[in-house]
């Protein structure tokens, strides 16, 4: 049987083989992390050509590296000398290690607050798969109340806490998770196509609220809004929920609480900062 020829050595910039063995790994992600480190390191902004030289690849192909980084908030351009600075995202990351533990103690006696100036259920969540799941709940003294505890949690697109943190993220990041989003009727007003999600996002966005109309479960209604870092970036969202049928025109007609909300979501955020 004759031999097989070697293979050809990847060009500049393209992927290594994936080597077989425990020791496998993935050649342009193994050099696109080297490059993170170096942009990471460097004493001041660096150029294309600084990347190309220090891993002897081609311009082409370091400009890739470094738009790639750049897109998921790793590293941040200068548009008028073309340089790169590290990006927001590992600010955000690096607040990320310390949570949730010190943002539930952060948050805690604001959202005790929050009960009592709405006489709801209040909570604290964070967004993990593509779940919204609650890391903290302060129960109201209302007779009647919404019950709820730390560690439920509920799919993103049919919660006020889940549509607060995903209309702040990233277009890469929301992209991700709406595209492996299944949608589920759960009721009459449940979210069911990506469309129609997409545009209750941009309303978020713009009025820094978000509404669960009865969409997860017919008899309860929730306002979010979101806790954001200096960048922008959702680090959790803060709400309330309440029993439906006790408020006429449901939640999107409840000036009192939605403000009280957004006050709260600020003086979080503010402690946070």
């Amino acid at each position: 049987m004759p031999a097989l020829p070697n293979p050809a050595p990847p060009s500049a910039g393209e992927a290594a083989p994936i080597k077989s063995g425990a020791n496998a790994i993935i050649g342009s992600f193994d050099k696109g992390l080297n490059i993170f480190e170096f942009l990471i390191h460097a004493d001041e902004p660096i150029r294309i050509i600084d990347v190309a030289r220090e891993f002897a690849i081609d311009k082409s192909s370091a400009l890739r590296f470094l738009n790639t980084l750049e897109r998921h908030g790793l590293a941040q351009k200068n548009p008028l000398d073309k340089t790169y600075t590290v990006g927001a995202r590992i600010e955000y990351w690096a607040k990320s290690l310390r949570q949730p533990r010190a943002l539930v103690d952060i948050a805690r006696p604001y959202l005790r607050r929050l009960s009592e100036i709405t006489g709801q259920t209040s909570h604290l969540a964070i967004v993990e798969d593509d779940r919204a799941i609650l890391i903290e709940v302060m129960p109201s003294d209302s007779v009647v109340s919404v019950r709820q505890t730390a560690g439920d949690w509920e799919p993103l697109y049919c919660t006020a806490v889940g549509k607060a943190i995903l209309a702040h993220m990233s277009p890469v990041e929301q992209d991700k998770l709406i595209a492996q989003m299944h949608f589920r009727r759960l009721t009459e007003k449940t979210i069911t196509s990506a469309k129609q999600l997409r545009r209750e996002l941009d309303r978020v966005l713009e009025e820094r609220v978000a509404f669960d109309d009865a969409e997860n479960n017919p008899q309860v209604s929730c306002i979010a809004a979101p806790l954001l870092d200096r960048q922008g970036f959702p680090l959790a969202s803060v709400g309330i929920s309440m029993v439906t049928s006790l408020y006429e025109g449901g939640p999107r007609q409840q000036v009192s609480m939605i403000a009280a909300v957004r006050r709260i979501a600020d003086e979080i955020t503010g402690s946070l900062l």
